[in-house]
């Protein structure tokens, strides 16, 4: 696995996707030994239009300003340990960051950025966090 970036670092991605009014997606690329990894990000934009990020990819400036106009980055959740290598990067861009991670990674999470919470209340009744029974908290 790559080391986890200490600068902003962008790699081969597509452009920003509206699913829905209040959702985005992006996918990229993560070349490996093996060949290229597809990666994607989500973000959900909350009622009060605060953003949750979900698996981060640093993204282009075009890209960036689109996100930013899109709401407030706000939550950066890093599903498990092998999702951290833009977190760093992403809470130095945004040092308000609410850091979210699964407790069975919180202590993976933290070799990279620290973790602010393992169970968020975003303040939206239509989005909320949930682990998975069976997962032992370490999300895929």
């Amino acid at each position: 696995m790559p080391k986890p970036f200490t600068e902003w670092t962008v790699l081969p991605h597509g452009k920003l996707t509206r699913l829905d009014d209040n959702l985005l997606s992006v996918t990229g690329d993560l070349h490996m030994p093996v060949g290229d990894v597809p990666r994607r990000m989500t973000v959900v934009r909350l009622c009060d239009g605060r953003l949750v990020i979900y698996s981060a990819i640093a993204l282009d400036e075009a890209e960036m300003r689109a996100l930013e106009d899109f709401g407030e980055p706000t939550f950066l959740v890093v599903p498990n340990d092998i999702h951290r290598m833009d977190a760093r990067i992403w809470k130095d861009r945004y040092p308000e960051l609410r850091v979210v991670a699964p407790a069975g990674v919180k202590r993976q999470v933290e070799e990279v950025v620290p973790v602010t919470e393992t169970a968020p209340d975003f303040g939206d009744s239509l989005v909320r966090f949930v682990s998975v029974p069976g997962t032992e908290e370490h999300w895929w």
